[in-house]
């Protein structure tokens, strides 16, 4: 069996992973897991295709199905960008999904964009229709707007998370701006490529920053739901604190524990943020010097030196 599907099965097992640890933690926005849905069934459908080609069965539900995921991966590509970048425009985002939504009409119930498919060997790929340069020009015209509307916010960002931000975002997008853009040119010109082993690389390379940037920088609530993160520790951790709260009834001193629990708990989180580093945690924390740091943790039952050997291990 050819293996040139292989990468679209790594990258679905990747996804579906992912998708299994937001679904968990459950606070995560509405794009992102738009995102992350619809690059796994773009994934899954093509797997599917495949398998029947290698039947002998037509493929031809697959393949459409497959083209329409693909309008809507770059449509959601587009709307992180706008969404990291702070351009979001409710005008802009309606029109463009808008014409997705008629693009997609035109590659299920007519022949104007997709006329078929045929085969080159090791796969299928589409007979273009008389419209499918309106296919084309939608991709580069799309992921090149989200990839500008990152550059903008990078330029214009007002604070240094903003600017990370959007620059890892820009370096996420340009990986499938450059597949689509290479594969477009090869269709227009008749060149028989079918650029499905290169892609779900392409998506999963943009998934792969996207998340790296979000546990590293603190820059959504994405990173409660991350595995071994300081904030999904945290987050946890703060949960527990407020149920023991709850279920403790009319306890003495049960409150003061609470606020005394919060605090440690902010400092715990700020030291693994800033790598066991007190000047970087003192700052962090919006605290005069190093004393008054050491003075609180003295009146919680803190030790600096077992915190920064935890923080290392």
């Amino acid at each position: 069996m050819s293996i040139y599907f292989a990468p679209a099965l790594a990258a679905l097992i990747f996804k579906l992973f992912i998708l299994a640890y937001v679904l968990r933690g459950g606070r995560v926005s509405i794009v992102f897991l738009s995102l992350i849905i619809i690059f796994a069934l773009h994934n899954a459908i093509e797997i599917f295709g495949y398998f029947n080609v290698q039947r002998g069965d037509s493929a031809n539900v697959y393949f459409l199905l497959y083209y329409v995921a693909t309008v809507y991966v770059i449509l959601y590509m587009l709307l992180h960008g706008l969404s990291v970048s702070k351009l979001e425009n409710k005008m802009a985002v309606t029109a463009f999904v808008a014409l997705s939504t008629c693009l997609s009409g035109l590659i299920l119930f007519t022949d104007l964009i997709i006329g078929g498919q045929y085969s080159i060997g090791y796969s299928v790929t589409a007979i273009k229709g008389p419209y499918y340069w309106g296919f084309a020009a939608y991709i580069l015209i799309t992921l090149s707007s989200g990839f500008f509307a990152t550059l903008l916010g990078y330029k214009n960002a007002t604070s240094q998370i903003d600017s990370i931000r959007c620059l890892h975002s820009m370096l996420a997008l340009a990986p499938m701006t450059l597949v689509c853009a290479i594969a477009m040119i090869f269709k227009m010109t008749d060149v028989g490529v079918n650029a499905t082993g290169l892609i779900p690389i392409a998506t999963t390379l943009f998934l792969v920053i996207v998340l790296k940037t979000e546990s590293k920088h603190k820059l959504s609530d994405l990173r409660r739901v991350m595995p071994l993160s300081p904030e999904r520790q945290t987050s946890n951790n703060f949960m527990d604190l407020l149920d023991s709260y709850i279920q403790s009834g009319h306890r003495s001193n049960v409150y003061k524990e609470l606020q005394a629990g919060i605090e440690r708990e902010i400092i715990m989180y700020s030291i693994k943020k800033c790598d066991g580093n007190i000047s970087k945690t003192t700052r962090m924390m919006g605290l005069k010097n190093r004393s008054t740091l050491y003075s609180m943790m003295t009146r919680l039952d803190m030790n600096w030196e077992e915190l920064k050997q935890q923080n290392s291990d």
